[in-house]
């Protein structure tokens, strides 16, 4: 998956979430299912929807491995884009740069995704959830963020927001948080996390899967569409389903690519025949603890 910085206020960070064509989850297979501007955006949850608010994420029973303003009232894009990055000189979850330096993403190409990680000087302390600022555009790299961090939310100043990268070989966030992965392994985020089961986010959020199977909150743009069997093809993307609802194929009716189905309880499954209620994860045993209980409402 890839995320793309976007020309323009309103549209930011493509999720170069390597989409495709994906197997049902239940089989357990297939995969997750989103020039540079001197303005990038990665919407973090704000609280508020705004129009065009697009993520593209995937598909239960894989493991492949997203900014407006900081108040949220600008709109939010993630486009996809083929698979590929560019070369990594590091790795941003194990920070394994010489001292006083740190390993962060940028677009090595002149475009507007991060494909590759570099080594930058450290050049400031914040850290996340404190005001940044990058230089040059928003896919440089450089910003004024702590080791561990990087700039996104960047407005047409390019002051935005330090998001930190998830730690370490088990990808570790601060509590509260889950590691989302996007780009191909280049952006490895923290963002708050949630349950698809409880939709314990806030209000005008939903709680979405991510490319490597966790779930964070995230600006619902769903609309006046989002229903259980109304399309969300791949270019609206996760958030364009109301709250509980999974943007995915298989199920009952779906006359699209993939179609918003509830989020359902193993324990105790409710859905609406013909669909049945089947892991999230292709097998509850491939669960993270806490998430045995996730499915979906596909045919089986």
């Amino acid at each position: 998956m890839r995320m793309r910085a976007w020309a323009g206020w309103g549209a930011w960070l493509c999720t170069a979430v390597a989409c495709g064509t994906v197997a049902p989850p239940v089989t357990g297979e297939g995969s997750s299912t989103g020039a540079a501007d001197d303005t990038t955006t990665f919407e973090p949850p704000s609280g508020e929807a705004g129009s065009g608010q697009v993520l593209t994420t995937g598909t239960p029973g894989s493991s492949t491995s997203g900014e407006g303003p900081m108040d949220g009232s600008d709109d939010v894009t993630f486009l996809l884009e083929p698979d590929g990055g560019g070369d990594n000189e590091c790795d941003p979850t194990m920070q394994d740069c010489p001292r006083g330096q740190k390993c962060t993403a940028w677009a090595n190409d002149g475009g507007t995704f991060w494909n590759a990680t570099r080594c930058v000087e450290v050049s400031g302390g914040n850290v996340a959830g404190d005001p940044c600022m990058v230089e040059g555009n928003g896919v440089s790299g450089l910003d004024d963020c702590e080791l561990g961090h990087i700039c996104l939310n960047t407005n047409e100043e390019n002051i935005g927001v330090c998001v930190a990268f998830c730690q370490g070989e088990d990808l570790e966030c601060a509590s509260g948080d889950a590691c989302a992965v996007y780009n191909d392994g280049v952006l490895p985020l923290c963002l708050p996390g949630c349950d698809p089961l409880l939709q314990d986010c806030p209000a005008g959020q939903a709680c979405i899967d991510t490319p490597n199977q966790t779930f964070i909150c995230f600006s619902d743009a769903s609309g006046a569409n989002g229903a259980d069997g109304d399309p969300c093809p791949p270019e609206d993307g996760e958030n364009s389903c109301d709250a509980g609802q999974w943007c995915g194929p298989n199920s009952a009716g779906c006359m699209d690519v993939n179609c918003c189905t509830p989020y359902c309880d193993l324990a105790s499954p409710v859905c609406t025949p013909p669909d049945e209620c089947v892991s999230f994860y292709g097998d509850p045993g491939a669960a993270p603890p806490g998430f045995e209980d996730v499915g979906v409402c596909v045919l089986p």
